[in-house]
């Protein structure tokens, strides 16, 4: 499924079929932008994720510009959260941050879930990070804890939780 959102950017669900070496080596990159020492670590990161290694139902949604990967978010309903939908992660590189391209990532990749799901879902925000919160809580995200569990179970004091009812 592909959305156009601006010439040239496509926000894309990723399918079994699109999982290759080269997809992960795009997302790799993505993730380690700004740490390309932690490349490996995250190529291999990838390879659990679309693997049963990391156990749940999992949608990962794409922002290419071109043929390059410029965002990413993964939603995941985790076995360590009482299988409950977070939103784990969103990345835009640097130079495509504050242009719509991760609002454009969620928005599509709620669209997916309510076409299967009417669950809650839930994204943990780190208290420091305004531009995120921002983002979310202008798609309807309303704070419901300061403090909350991370997507595998474990108690962060800094992250705030945020839901999207239906």
């Amino acid at each position: 499924m592909r959305a156009k959102i601006k010439s040239g950017l496509s926000i894309i669900k990723i399918t079994e079929e699109d999982i290759n070496k080269q997809l992960i080596k795009q997302l790799s990159q993505l993730l380690t932008y700004s740490e390309p020492e932690n490349f490996e670590e995250c190529k291999k990161w990838w390879e659990q994720w679309f693997s049963d290694k990391i156990p749940g139902e999992k949608l990962t949604i794409i922002a290419k510009e071109e043929n390059n990967i410029i965002g990413v978010t993964r939603f995941w309903k985790t076995p360590f959260c009482n299988n409950k939908w977070l939103i784990e992660g969103l990345e835009v590189i640097p130079l495509k941050r504050r242009k719509g391209v991760g609002k454009a990532i969620v928005i599509e990749g709620v669209r997916i879930l309510r076409g299967i799901t009417n669950e809650k879902i839930f994204v943990n925000i780190s208290n420091k990070n305004i531009e995120s919160k921002r983002l979310h809580e202008g798609l309807g995200f309303k704070k419901i804890s300061s403090g909350s569990l991370n997507s595998y179970g474990e108690y962060r004091n800094h992250i705030d939780e945020y839901v999207l009812e239906v």
